[in-house]
């Protein structure tokens, strides 16, 4: 449980550091789309890993196999 707060906290902690950075070097506007960025990015590894997933069987599936 410690390992998964701490992995919580270290992303708030990065998140407002580059944020931050973002803000004060290239302005509010850049923040923002550096945040969307990584939002899409993060929606685009999600649906590859969710494509490379194998699928459950289903109970009609094991039941004609067993």
């Amino acid at each position: 449980m410690s390992i998964n707060t701490m992995g919580y906290n270290t992303s708030i902690a990065l998140g407002a550091l580059f944020g931050g950075w973002f803000a004060d070097s290239l302005g509010l506007d850049s923040a923002l789309w550096f945040g969307v960025a990584l939002t899409g990015a993060a929606l685009l590894v999600t649906v590859a890993i969710r494509r490379t997933a194998t699928v459950p069987a289903s109970e009609d599936e094991l039941a004609t196999t067993g």
